[in-house]
């Protein structure tokens, strides 16, 4: 217990030592809710899985925000010798592989005054899916290489898109919900079924946010340096 503790505590330091990076509006830890699209009749039904991340803002205009994030999380998988596809498996099943998924974005995001410190808008990204294997059952170690290779040909290209609310309920702190939907793009070539691993994402984002006036201390020394000295003159 001590010791999650001490992990998620750091892991807050982390992300507030971020702030100080500059051009860095905002740093913030996020979680949520993911469907992933399975229309195959092997396999395990369209798992709902959970999610966790991090994500930055750095703004571009008075309303253009680019908010790159990561987020982490994990589901069965096994390889379908029928389909020459890997699908979701049950939790139980005797024979597959754990693979955890990585998911990296950087949105283009345009947001937009609702009513006072709330806001409303919408994103556009292209989105990568990496997955590494965790653990494997029976013959999930002999099908390890047919999985991999499986996402890995070009299968973990999405394109995202979203809408998203925010509150900011102080100058330091924001809470945001976001809907993203990640359309798989490699299905263009691959032929596959445009279900397949379609994924919808429901999160949520607790947000430090940069207060004003160090932002503007922090663009003053930054001027300062860039100032040569006075040199007298006979």
């Amino acid at each position: 217990m001590m010791k999650s503790k001490i992990i998620f505590f750091s892991f807050m330091l982390f992300a507030l030592s971020l702030l100080d990076v500059y051009g860095i509006d905002s740093i913030g830890v996020m979680g949520g809710i993911m469907f992933v699209g399975n229309p195959s009749d092997d396999g395990a039904p369209s798992p709902v899985l959970p999610y966790i991340g991090m994500s930055g803002s750095f703004s571009l205009s008075e309303r253009g925000f680019i908010e790159p994030s990561f987020s982490l999380t994990a589901n069965y998988y096994l390889w379908s010798e029928s389909e020459e596809i890997a699908l979701p498996a049950e939790i139980e099943y005797a024979d597959s592989i754990l693979l955890m998924s990585l998911i990296l974005d950087c949105p283009y995001v345009m947001k937009y005054r609702l009513k006072e410190k709330i806001y409303y808008g919408w994103l556009a990204s292209p989105a990568l899916v990496l997955r590494v294997p965790l653990k494997t059952w029976g013959e999930g170690e002999s099908q390890k290489s047919d999985i991999l290779s499986y996402f890995y040909g070009g299968r973990f290209i999405f394109i995202e898109t979203g809408a998203l609310l925010e509150w900011k309920y102080s100058e330091k702190r924001s809470f945001k919900s976001r809907l993203d939907i990640m359309l798989p793009f490699y299905h263009l070539w691959d032929g596959g079924k445009f279900t397949d691993q379609l994924s919808v994402r429901l999160g949520f984002v607790f947000s430090f946010i940069k207060s004003k006036e160090a932002a503007a201390d922090m663009s003053s020394e930054n001027d300062s340096t860039n100032v040569s000295p006075a040199t007298d003159q006979d």
